[in-house]
């Protein structure tokens, strides 16, 4: 076991932020943020745990049944145990089977989709580096999009003419100085903001202190009482509908919007198109079904009542619609971020001439 001499602290970074970690070379002590922060990130202090954790795979791990026999691989893929191989049998193992299954298949037969985390730099991002090598060797198949906001940004450039969800959105001082109501829907930022593409810092998180100390109206619409609600506490309303029914809330409130004339045609007319083939949608005279708050209520079991309320409240005030990316991944996942771009636009401009805001929070629920 290595004295307290021989420990030194090194300062790095990851995807929760940067770091002081204390190591003798081989084990990992400790570690805490290197900034001074009044929001603590608790994944900084858990490096050593991850680092020496039992479920890391330390060495190169080969299916037995596929060990045996290659190219005819015995054993039920995930039952089968691995055994350990050195770096030299597995090297030789992936160059042999990548060089049999491009000549028998041609390079489409190969998926190079790897798109996890990495090290922090262009260098270690694991899908560059594989993506380069299957190229050199001939080519292979890609993916488009990502997990994150696979639907969302798909769709959004048809809407809003960019992919949004990964543009600049509403700056902080905007949103706290000129919005009355701030509405998290499918978001949890308190725990998502912890990590980053590159190295995370506290500035998004302390955003979230000073709304939660600027007296606004504000909402969390997720089916999961979060870490964010906890936050907040009494500051903060939750709204908990049905996994999945976000689109029929959202149709709802807009039914209502249209119901008391309280959509701004003007804005609609001036700043959309398409308005009039969603507005025959959402009065049920294409289908004979009006997505009225009691038809939505029964989907999303949010009370008719309480959507009402939601829409009057929007109307009446300045609204700041947050939207996550967790809503989005699932089937038909697109419909979320469209409707509620599409309810933002019916909200409009409000009395005041203030503009309405939607914008598009970084990672929410990617855990």
């Amino acid at each position: 076991m290595a004295n307290s001499s021989s420990r030194y602290s090194v300062l790095t970074a990851a995807h929760w932020g940067p770091m002081l970690v204390e190591t003798d070379g081989e084990t990992v002590f400790s570690s805490r943020g290197a900034l001074a922060t009044g929001m603590e990130n608790s994944l900084q202090s858990a490096v050593r745990d991850q680092v020496h954790s039992n479920t890391r795979v330390r060495f190169p791990m080969v299916r037995k049944g596929f060990l045996a026999s290659p190219e005819n691989p015995q054993g039920i893929r995930g039952q089968d145990e691995f055994v350990r191989v050195s770096w030299d049998e597995a090297l030789e193992l992936i160059h042999h089977q990548h060089k049999r299954i491009r000549e028998a298949y041609g390079p489409a037969s190969i998926f190079a989709g790897s798109y996890g985390w990495r090290s922090n730099g262009v260098l270690h991002k694991a899908s560059t580096l594989l993506q380069r090598y299957m190229a050199l060797a001939g080519g292979y198949t890609g993916h488009l999009g990502d997990y994150s906001t696979g639907a969302a940004q798909a769709i959004m450039p048809y809407v809003v003419g960019g992919s949004e969800v990964y543009q600049q959105q509403t700056s902080w001082p905007l949103v706290l100085e000129h919005s009355d109501v701030v509405v998290l829907w499918s978001a949890n930022p308190l725990n998502t903001l912890k990590i980053a593409w590159n190295a995370s810092d506290e500035q998004g998180l302390s955003y979230f202190s000073a709304l939660r100390d600027s007296g606004k109206k504000l909402i969390c619409i997720d089916p999961m009482r979060s870490e964010t609600v906890d936050f907040f506490g009494d500051k903060m309303e939750w709204v908990a509908p049905h996994m999945g029914t976000d689109v029929a809330l959202m149709l709802g409130i807009a039914h209502t919007l249209v119901e008391n004339g309280w959509h701004d045609e003007a804005f609609l007319a001036r700043c959309t198109t398409g308005y009039a083939v969603f507005a025959s949608y959402l009065l049920g005279e294409s289908d004979g079904i009006a997505k009225n708050a009691e038809w939505a209520a029964e989907i999303c079991g949010v009370g008719a009542a309480k959507i009402r309320e939601l829409a009057a409240l929007f109307h009446q005030n300045t609204t700041m619609l947050m939207a996550g990316w967790g809503m989005q991944r699932q089937q038909f996942g697109e419909q979320k971020h469209w409707m509620i771009v599409t309810l933002a636009a019916m909200l409009g401009a409000n009395r005041h001439t203030r503009r309405r805001f939607w914008s598009f929070l970084p990672f929410c629920q990617w855990w």
